[in-house]
């Protein structure tokens, strides 16, 4: 068996405290795969810190990892599909950048690709691969709701509405270029997302409250999202549903501190899948943890074709 192969694009930009850390060189991927032969494959994922794989270290500082839904996606497609022909080999393509809203997806201005914005970079690649990219995931969205917070707004659901309604419309020029460089012929898979906020359920009766104001606001961006990928005609992986966001009615045994040794089922989840609720100085912080991410992964193959 070969090792397992990747091409991982660093071209993505973390703020720490208060200093800035880049690490870049490979977004122009063709760079690093001069020669790939006639059997190779690629999987390439973008999108935000997901992507990414990041997680808070032991200092609380939020790293890329190995770990995240597109390494474990990886792991789970890559045997059948190299299994399929004697020489065929998939490769990982990572092309994400931590903070990554619509706008710097498009105008380059999180990260820096040599191609201008994640989603040139992208298109040359898919252009220059053309019917060697066995599949493209893709999240986008999650940081521009988070960035309006709404949470914090007079009318909360209000806010969701209409930052949603804008994603929404960002997204969908997005995706039609995505289709239009892949072909028809690439799976192209996007996701929607697990809500961090359900972690104020924890504080006290307020925090209660806004945990479920917020599993309402969260369910606006997943219908958006929902109609937005379904109309390009690109399936979503519910990780919403997976994370079972929007329930509070089964309760279970919880490895939180009394009095919140029980809580709702989807509360729980956010504990358990991320590092929401982890003390200082490791949390709190919206990333998934490996677990989190093996289940992110384990909903994009449950629609795989």
């Amino acid at each position: 068996m070969r090792a397992k192969s990747y091409i991982r694009c660093s071209a993505w930009r973390i703020v720490l405290i208060a200093a800035t850390l880049v690490v870049s060189g490979c977004d122009s991927v063709n760079d690093a795969i001069n020669g790939g032969g006639p059997d190779t494959y690629y999987y390439v994922s973008l999108g935000t810190s997901l992507s990414v794989g990041v997680q808070p270290n032991g200092s609380g500082i939020p790293l890329p990892t190995d770990d995240g839904y597109a390494d474990q996606l990886f792991d789970r497609i890559r045997p059948a599909f190299e299994a399929a022909g004697s020489d065929r080999e998939l490769n990982l393509i990572r092309l994400g950048c931590p903070g990554e809203t619509l706008d710097d997806f498009v105008n380059g201005i999180s990260c820096p690709y040599l191609a201008g914005s994640q989603l040139a970079a992208a298109i040359e690649f898919l252009n220059d691969n053309s019917g060697k990219v066995h599949l493209v995931t893709i999240d986008m969205g999650g940081n521009d709701f988070r960035n309006a917070d709404c949470m914090d707004a007079i009318d909360p659901l209000d806010c969701a509405n209409t930052v949603s309604a804008q994603i929404a419309a960002d997204l969908a020029p997005v995706l039609a270029a995505l289709r239009d460089a892949a072909g028809p012929d690439t799976t192209i898979v996007g996701m929607n997302y697990y809500n961090p906020y359900l972690s104020s359920w924890l504080e006290d009766a307020a925090g209660q409250a806004q945990a479920t104001v917020s599993a309402q606001a969260v369910s606006t961006l997943t219908d958006f999202l929902a109609t937005t990928y379904a109309t390009a005609g690109i399936p979503l992986a519910d990780v919403a549903a997976a994370f079972q966001s929007d329930n509070f009615t089964t309760m279970v045994a919880s490895s939180q501190p009394p009095p919140n040794d029980i809580l709702p089922l989807s509360v729980n989840n956010i504990c358990e899948f991320t590092y929401q609720c982890d003390p200082d100085p490791v949390g709190p912080d919206i990333h998934a943890n490996t677990a989190g991410y093996s289940l992110i992964a384990d909903t994009f193959v449950a629609i795989l074709p």
